[in-house]
């Protein structure tokens, strides 16, 4: 029996196996000795520029981040493993790595990476960051082009390829996506209104998950049920924020997008502002609107008393602890519907944290630092089962179509964007007005001078 592989729980968990084996190099006898623990029949890598093996010298690594205890006893068997292989891992290659807390807390994080990035010093660093210093740091040039590093095979399944793709060559990060932006459905008020309690899975399964096929279905669940001329049943509780950046995202637009120079930009494209349009459309007539006196969340009380089919945010409401546990009704996650003018694939927009290396060091520092997190972040021989990741989620869940299908195509289509990680940039007011009427050419125009200034300084200089 395949032994179960580590789970990818969160963003932070950035450094969990990536649960698929290597397609050539160790044997079946080694591989079959490594999976009971004994590692000295694997195959020792070779430096391909000395022909030798890799010999780091006694190089010690430190991942820094903001809340990790080195000390902590392991929790698991599999993480009993992982240290295990590590460790052979660490004598064979000659050095050692650890994840440890930077100890500034997650307010002085960004400072302490951004001063050591700049001063310097004689250890080897890796820094794990969020949006808070990603594209202040990259403007600043203080992340290392890891790109350059020989002999990393970026193709393996252990690497967050939308992670890769937020500052290509200089951001990376093993492990599963943490899955984000989706929409909730409950299944009663679909029953109760002619839909099979299934239909979003249904059409997303058939790919007829589309901004058509959601629309024909708010606008059936948005009525006047007492006939009083007073629409007293609505079909959506909207976060607008939530909805309208990745509904941008699926009509194969962008909020920032970079030109062929390599310059940051507004983007006011046709693709954008027919999405901004669909957004406009069913927040207006669809979305249940604030009660007086209602708190800014009321959307949330909403779908989880039953008033409304549909509700959107990011999949965390979904876990043991969030907002759905206790829901009375059953109900299951989609991902957001496809626009006409995107790639046809499902998707969640991605937030991972990052791994960055100071630009301060020379080349060769890069190089082994990268070299030693890449045999460091390998798989464990033996935990294999790519389909690992859904032991977690299934117990929040109330269906297995949620992590079989929904889940399944975030993993699979989890894209980069970059206007969350611009400091300074606050485009949240386009979707405050517009999903509450305003014309969406205007509101552009008013707000653009603004957002492209905040773009420019940050980015452009």
């Amino acid at each position: 029996m395949k032994k179960i592989a580590l789970l990818a729980m969160s963003a932070m968990c950035v450094l969990a196996l990536a649960g698929c084996s290597k397609s050539k190099g160790p044997s079946a006898a080694a591989l079959k000795a490594a999976e009971n623990g004994d590692y000295s029949k694997l195959p020792v890598a070779k430096n391909p520029a000395t022909k030798k093996a890799y010999d780091f010298g006694g190089m010690a690594v430190t991942i820094y981040d903001w809340w990790s205890n080195p000390d902590a006893p392991a929790a698991s068997k599999a993480e009993e493993d992982q240290r295990a292989y590590r460790k052979y891992l660490e004598e064979t290659y000659n050095f050692t790595l650890i994840q440890d807390n930077l100890n500034a807390g997650w307010g002085g994080h960004p400072a302490e990476v951004a001063n050591y990035c700049i001063t310097g010093g004689d250890d080897a660093r890796i820094f794990i960051i969020d949006g808070r210093s990603a594209f202040s740091g990259l403007a600043a040039n203080l992340w290392a082009d890891v790109s350059k590093t020989p002999d990393i095979d970026w193709t393996k399944k252990k690497w967050n390829k939308a992670v890769l793709g937020v500052m290509p060559g200089k951001s990376f990060a093993v492990g599963m996506p943490e899955p984000r932006h989706c929409l909730f459905f409950n299944k009663r008020v679909l029953q109760e209104n002619g839909f099979d309690p299934d239909e979003p899975y249904n059409l997303q399964k058939e790919g007829k998950w589309t901004w058509e096929t959601f629309e024909e279905m708010c606008a059936a669940l948005t009525k006047d049920t007492d006939n009083d001329g007073i629409i007293d049943q609505y079909a959506l509780s909207g976060f607008n924020g939530e909805f309208a950046w990745p509904t941008i995202y699926s009509n194969g637009g962008r909020i920032v997008n970079v030109d062929s120079n390599g310059k940051y930009y507004l983007d006011m494209s046709d693709n954008v502002l027919e999405a901004w349009e669909y957004v406009r459309r069913i927040f207006v007539n669809y979305n249940k609107p604030a009660g007086e006196g209602a708190n800014w969340d009321y959307f949330k009380a909403d779908f989880l008393s039953g008033a409304t089919a549909f509700y959107n945010n990011q999949e965390y409401d979904a876990q043991a602890n969030g907002m759905l546990a206790d829901m009375k009704d059953d109900w299951g996650m989609v991902c957001l519907p496809l626009g006409p003018k995107g790639d046809g694939k499902y998707f969640t927009l991605n937030q991972d944290n990052m791994l960055v290396i100071p630009s301060y060091y020379s080349q060769d520092k890069v190089n082994k630092i990268m070299k030693i997190y890449d045999f460091w972040s390998d798989d464990v021989p033996g935990y294999d089962d790519p389909d690992a990741w859904k032991e977690y989620y299934y117990s929040s869940f109330r269906d297995t179509r949620a992590i079989d299908e929904t889940m399944q195509y975030m993993m699979d289509n989890s894209k980069s964007w970059n206007a969350w990680l611009i400091p300074g940039l606050n485009y949240a007011p386009l979707s405050w007005s517009i999903c509450a009427g305003a014309d969406v050419q205007e509101t552009y125009e008013s707000m653009k001078n603004e957002l492209q200034a905040t773009i420019d300084e940050v980015m452009n200089k």
